[in-house]
């Protein structure tokens, strides 16, 4: 399997809500912290989220409680 990164920006109140909570809903996703203000989602190759089939509002408001 090989896993497929997106990047997320924002407040680093933001960026450590959704480090510590983000679940993809269609794959395997890890996180990981670049700086305060920057993260990586890794996804798996065929997650519709990454290859932008689906968007990943949902699972972003999810891990933010609706404060993103």
């Amino acid at each position: 399997m090989t896993i497929r990164t997106s990047i997320a920006a924002g407040t680093t109140t933001a960026i450590a809500t959704l480090i510590a909570n983000y679940q993809c809903g269609h794959c395997i996703s890890t996180t990981e912290l670049i700086n305060d203000a920057h993260l990586l989602i890794h996804h798996d190759d065929h997650c519709p989220v990454l290859t932008g089939t689906l968007s990943a509002t949902p699972d972003v408001l999810r891990a933010t409680g609706g404060q993103s």
